[in-house]
């Protein structure tokens, strides 16, 4: 399960030229007041966070944050589904049903057409994770190039629409990217460029 500061980084990347109460951030990541404060605290010492404002916060770095936050994300174990289908009906099956946003390399392609990928990553709430499994396949024992990964709906803050298919947002795509390893940074640094996420 995902931890509250991942939860509150998000918020802070979703927005970034906001300004934020440590009641707002409290309410939208789901902790306590304290919690926030403990994590405000750090992240102003550290100068990713600034006071510009008496009782609020702007981020100001959001490069600082995205490093941290990828240094700690964990992605969930994902289901692996055989399935003959190609990725575009797959893209239709999750997309019927709402709950579920592409991730990683899928989610990097729709947006950048950086390194065409067959394979299909995306989140999909628990409720809906064996019915979607069965729109698009069975599930394997062993791994393929379509993983479900489980959610509580955190990652799905900020999904937007692109090319018809829900994606998770960019920020939460160059976390996981980094997370999965392998090829997953090359293609998280150049979905950066396209977008301007990590600033100069």
């Amino acid at each position: 399960m995902e931890s509250a500061t991942e939860r509150i980084y998000r918020w802070l990347l979703l927005d970034p030229k906001a300004s934020w109460t440590q009641k707002d951030l409290a309410a939208r990541a789901a902790c306590s007041r304290g919690y926030v404060s403990r994590v405000v605290a750090s992240l102003t010492s550290s100068g990713v966070l600034a006071r510009p404002y008496k009782n609020r916060v702007v981020l100001a770095s959001p490069a600082k944050l995205l490093t941290l936050w990828a240094a700690r994300r964990v992605l969930p174990r994902p289901v692996f589904v055989a399935t003959r289908r190609p990725p575009e009906a797959m893209e239709r099956a999750l997309a019927a049903r709402p709950g579920a946003a592409l991730t990683l390399f899928r989610a990097a392609w729709h947006r950048t057409s950086f390194m065409e990928t067959s394979s299909l990553e995306a989140y999909v709430i628990r409720p809906s994770l064996r019915t979607a499994v069965r729109r698009i396949g069975a599930p394997s024992p062993t791994p393929t190039p379509v993983a479900l990964y489980p959610s509580e709906g955190a990652e799905l803050e900020g999904a937007e629409r692109v090319d018809g298919v829900l994606l998770v947002s960019v920020p939460q795509t160059f976390v996981d990217l980094l997370a999965a390893g392998g090829q997953g940074p090359r293609v998280a640094f150049q979905l950066a460029r396209a977008h301007g996420l990590l600033g100069e």
